[in-house]
């Protein structure tokens, strides 16, 4: 099994909402809601979900721009919120950041040379060969002419700015690199270009990516694994063909059902879903979700998906059969809980890395399906027992 380079485990971030005279608390915004995630060396990780799902936050506290309310995160096996001084400035070096935004990320007063070499100038360090000969190849890297490195950020178009966020993001050859949506501010040309960029130097350098996104074309194109987030929790997550071809929570299938298809014939398909297909709804026509997301102050209780859950009315009280403790169970050991999604805590994130309801390449169809694999809908009898 491939190394973990980052673990994330039950990581929370909630933000006071204060009030009043003497400003006390009174309420929390919760961005990250208790956020599992594992990224493999060498492998890049897409995080999707629209907006206002928490997917900044969590990388705004996975490079220490945020200091998360619990939970932890690993790098290389340690954890990086017990950091001496020392070890958090260690980790600056092994976690980079490329922001969403190439106009305000940099700093319009400094030359492309001096915001380049700002990272060796924080960290005390002296390229072999001289500070101005290591910005040049780190602009050659990410495809810049090395003689344009004493023109300003406005002199450049936005996939060059992005281009220069990236070689800054490397001046200090990290291990991960945080991409926060970094091609949603660039044209569609543009962003194949930079996304070639990131998928070379990946294989040059070995990068380790977790790539946020809204866009999944592409985040098919650049992900091995992908994880869906819906209001601060992770919904469902596996390997990307998997998530992509065979999607079992209904918000990843609406999601992927959004996807833009460059077919005329498939777009005159209905977009009305039937509930006893559940395949045909990521195949043709579009799942049109009601509602708005829930406010992160007032998350609805158990799942968080179920006011806008189009299948949650149809889940049926129990599973096909009890087991011999007489507990109902589906497929794959699965114990079935009641179709009560506004009270039942989320038990267990339905995933294709372990457990999976349904056999590889193919889709469970209909709302049986949907209990079996839902991930407020099951869990398994081995790792929760109730009293």
């Amino acid at each position: 099994m491939t190394e973990p380079v980052l673990e994330v485990r039950d990581l929370v971030k909630h933000y006071p909402v204060r009030n009043g005279l003497l400003r006390r608390s009174v309420a929390a915004v919760k961005a990250v809601d208790g956020v599992s995630l594992r990224l493999d060396r060498g492998r890049s990780l897409g995080l999707v979900g629209e907006s206002g799902s928490g997917k900044s936050t969590l990388a705004r506290v996975l490079v220490g721009i945020e200091k998360p309310t619990s939970g932890q995160v690993l790098v290389d096996g340690e954890d990086v919120l017990h950091l001496s001084r020392a070890g958090r400035k260690q980790l600056r070096r092994d976690v980079q950041m490329v922001f969403q935004d190439p106009y305000t990320s940099l700093n319009p007063r400094m030359p492309v040379s001096e915001i380049v070499g700002e990272p060796f100038a924080i960290h005390g360090i002296d390229p072999a060969g001289g500070r101005r000969a290591a910005v040049g190849e780190l602009l050659e890297l990410v495809g810049l002419d090395p003689e344009h490195a004493n023109r300003y950020p406005h002199q450049f178009s936005g996939g060059q700015r992005q281009r220069v966020g990236i070689a800054r993001a490397l001046a200090l050859r990290p291990k991960i690199l945080v991409c926060d949506e970094p091609v949603s501010a660039l044209d569609v040309s543009v962003q194949g270009q930079v996304i070639n960029l990131l998928e070379d130097l990946q294989a040059e350098l070995g990068l380790s990516y977790l790539f946020v996104a809204h866009d999944l074309g592409v985040v098919r194109h650049i992900a091995h694994d992908v994880a869906v987030m819906y209001l601060g929790r992770i919904v469902e997550r596996g390997p990307e063909a998997d998530v992509y071809d065979t999607a079992q929570h209904p918000y990843t299938q609406a999601l992927l059902s959004a996807v833009p298809v460059p077919d005329p014939s498939v777009r005159l398909v209905p977009a009305a879903p039937a509930l006893d297909d559940a395949a045909s709804t990521r195949a043709v026509g579009t799942i049109v979700l009601e509602g708005d997301p829930p406010s992160p102050v007032d998350p609805p209780s158990g799942c968080p998906f179920h006011t806008r859950c189009w299948l949650a009315p149809t889940l049926p009280e129990a599973g096909p059969g009890p087991d011999a403790s007489g507990t109902p169970t589906g497929r794959s050991g699965l114990r079935l809980v009641p179709s009560v999604c506004e009270t039942e805590v989320p038990a267990l994130v339905a995933r294709h890395d372990g457990g999976a309801p349904s056999t590889p390449g193919t889709a469970p169809a209909g709302a049986a399906a949907h209990v079996v694999a839902c991930h407020f809908a099951r869990e398994l009898v081995a790792h929760r027992v109730e009293a």
